[in-house]
């Protein structure tokens, strides 16, 4: 598994103290990975799917092949209920996202960046006291079911690739209008940065309308657009950006503080739920997390963050 760096120098991983549900391997597998899930009823949706996709010959290949395999309660969490109205190239996608390539067991696991055998989508691997976690919303809750051409983890939601960049989010949701308007007003390197990111991502902690007109109580909006505070407000603005794909599952990871795209740190309290704290606004709660973008990852918080 090819690891990246979230480019957060403050991160301490915590490789280990997670608990599985292992199988120790004794004696060398016969069954492949089709095997293996087609001989496990909680799998016949997926197996439904790898059929339909006209996958199952490749995963019956040498390999080897480490798959992340949603069961069946996994596809309904989803909100896949059918594969009736799923075509080939649309499921293709979604289920090559859950293989890479290569075995990795459970021990080996790593938190960091995973090429899958999508190659327009990596998924996001956490590591942290309670276990293991993709793209900081699916949990790994069984692991290690050998086969004679890789290994199976059972995990318990569907990776769907992401199809929205962090600005496209932004724009599609209604409770940002805000922040998307102070956005188009910051300078343009704003907007830029976060349609375009970088190959580690980035990570926002998006303030909601609710959280802007409480902000303007005391810091009205007019004074935040005037020209003469363009710097002010680009700078409040990358006050909410922190480089790399930081999910909600990392934060038990993170100690001390975190640079920004600001010049001007913020830090997290996980003592009473998940707050990001800014320098002079204190802490705000995360309140949805975990919105995945195409460069990125999204937090909504509940109050804007002042450096």
């Amino acid at each position: 598994m090819k690891r990246k760096s979230f480019k957060l120098h403050l991160f301490a991983l915590l490789l280990t103290g997670f608990t599985f549900t292992s199988c120790e391997e004794d004696e060398p597998k016969t069954s492949n990975i089709v095997d293996v899930a087609t001989s496990n009823s909680q799998f016949s949706t997926l197996t439904a799917a790898l059929t339909k996709a006209e996958l199952v010959s490749a995963l019956q290949g040498t390999g080897p092949f480490t798959v992340f395999a949603p069961n069946n309660d996994a596809f309904t969490k989803a909100g896949i209920t059918s594969l009736s109205g799923l075509t080939k190239e649309a499921l293709t996608p979604i289920l090559t996202s859950h293989v890479l390539a290569g075995k990795v067991k459970a021990a080996d696991v790593k938190s960091g960046s995973a090429t899958t055998l999508n190659e327009t989508n990596n998924i996001y691997l956490s590591v942290n006291s309670t276990g293991v976690y993709i793209n900081g919303n699916i949990k790994v809750i069984s692991t290690d079911l050998d086969a004679s051409n890789g290994v199976v983890h059972v995990i318990d939601n569907v990776i769907v690739p992401p199809s929205k960049n962090l600005v496209e989010i932004a724009i599609g949701n209604p409770n940002f209008s805000e922040l998307v308007s102070l956005v188009t007003a910051a300078d343009p390197s704003v907007a830029a940065a976060l349609t375009a990111a970088s190959q580690n991502g980035l990570t926002v902690f998006a303030p909601t309308n609710a959280a802007f007109t409480e902000l303007y109580k005391t810091t009205p909006k007019a004074s935040l657009l005037s020209p003469a505070n363009k710097t002010l407000l680009t700078n409040v603005l990358l006050y909410h950006v922190v480089p790399g794909r930081v999910f909600s599952t990392d934060l038990p990871n993170v100690s001390g503080e975190v640079a920004t795209a600001s010049t001007v740190k913020v830090k997290f309290d996980l003592s009473s739920g998940a707050k990001v704290v800014g320098k002079s606004s204190g802490a705000s709660n995360i309140t949805l997390a975990n919105l995945l973008a195409t460069n990125g990852v999204i937090h909504v918080i509940d109050k804007v963050l002042l450096p």
